[in-house]
């Protein structure tokens, strides 16, 4: 039974290892999720982010903010999706987001052009540089 686990465990999809489209959109799943454990193995340890507002922050605080309590999330918007692969081992992913929910029950929208900078490092793609630009609300 526990080789059978092992087996099924070791032949699951990993969205790292995949395409960078597949990385892209398990990254943005994580998001969504705020699922910690996925965006620390996506995020590089190098990684930074660059706000809206135009704050830089690095891999701790993009996690901070991708996982407050209290927020609920909409099914993501995105519009202009572009998948960018740099050679073999490099890609940066773009779009335009609209993004609805609500945070301590009170609802938010927010606008944005977003690029994600990856990078396949020992084989599983990493993101290293996020950068957002705040647009005006739909």
């Amino acid at each position: 039974m526990i080789v059978l686990a092992a087996l099924l465990l070791a032949a699951a999809p990993d969205a790292q290892r995949g395409t960078l489209a597949e990385a892209a959109q398990a990254f943005d799943d994580a998001q969504f999720h705020h699922d910690r454990a996925a965006l620390e193995r996506f995020l590089a340890p190098d990684f930074l982010f660059v706000t809206g507002k135009g704050e830089a922050l690095g891999r701790d605080g993009f996690i901070a903010g991708a996982t407050t309590p209290g927020e609920v999330l909409e099914p993501f918007v995105i519009l202009h999706h572009r998948v960018e692969p740099q050679g073999a081992d490099g890609g940066v992913v773009s779009g335009e987001g609209i993004e609805r929910g609500t945070q301590d029950g009170k609802p938010f929208v927010s606008h944005f052009r977003y690029v994600d900078a990856f990078a396949r490092r020992k084989g599983r793609w990493v993101v290293v540089y996020t950068q957002v630009t705040s647009l005006p609300r739909p």
